[in-house]
């Protein structure tokens, strides 16, 4: 084979790496600003409820439940290490947060506390522009699965502007919705549940505050 068919050879190669690798990148771009534009129409959401589950290897596990209706918030976590289990409520009606607490020996609540530990509407592909996104989307993988019975997205590699996630970390993304539903990363699992427009009044209720220890700031 003489020099000339060599180089139109390695051209011709050069060529369909770089159509396979175009390829990969716009299918990329087209299905990750496809679930960015999915999920911002839950962002002004007023009335959600968000269950977040969190296991480390080490065996802790942390269970948070946030509702919000309006200007009304409440959050629910517990947290179990090898058995020893404590509870945090942070209710906010508006005006002012009030926290209780509970382990295996003890029941406080601390009142007017502050701000509440709110879980957000978030967008783990979240990116300042589509030139950023595009970026990203040459070096991410992004594969269809099923999650929880749900058509998903799983993506790993794609870098965000507003997470920061190592090379070997995966997200979870309803197809849907473009919402978050599970990370897997070295030491974590974090897994997520939605619920919109079902809150009722009835869980702002604060538990009987004579059952707690008053603990003053």
């Amino acid at each position: 084979m003489n020099k000339k068919k060599i180089l139109k050879a390695i051209g011709i190669i050069l060529l369909i790496i770089f159509v396979i690798f175009l390829v990969h990148t716009i299918r990329n771009y087209i299905i990750i600003t496809n679930l960015q534009n999915k999920i911002s129409k839950y962002y002004n959401s007023t009335n959600y409820h968000i269950k977040s589950t969190s296991i480390s290897d080490e065996g802790t596990k942390v269970t948070m439940e946030y509702y919000k209706k309006d200007n009304k918030q409440v959050v629910f976590m517990e947290r179990n290490l090898n058995g020893e289990i404590v509870k945090l409520s942070m209710y906010d009606n508006g005006e002012r947060t009030d926290t209780f607490t509970e382990s295996n020996d003890s029941k406080v609540v601390q009142l007017n506390t502050g701000e509440i530990m709110s879980i957000n509407i978030y967008n783990f592909l979240e990116n300042d522009n589509n030139w950023q996104t595009f970026l990203s989307s040459t070096i991410a993988r992004v594969r269809t699965t099923e999650y929880n019975g749900k058509e998903c997205y799983a993506v790993k590699r794609f870098l965000s502007s507003t997470s920061l996630t190592g090379k070997d970390s995966e997200i979870i993304i309803d197809k849907e919705t473009g919402l978050f539903l599970k990370s897997t990363e070295t030491g974590n699992l974090v897994e997520r549940e939605y619920e919109f427009d079902n809150v009722d009044d009835s869980i702002f209720a604060e538990p009987d505050i004579s059952q707690y220890t008053l603990k003053e700031k």
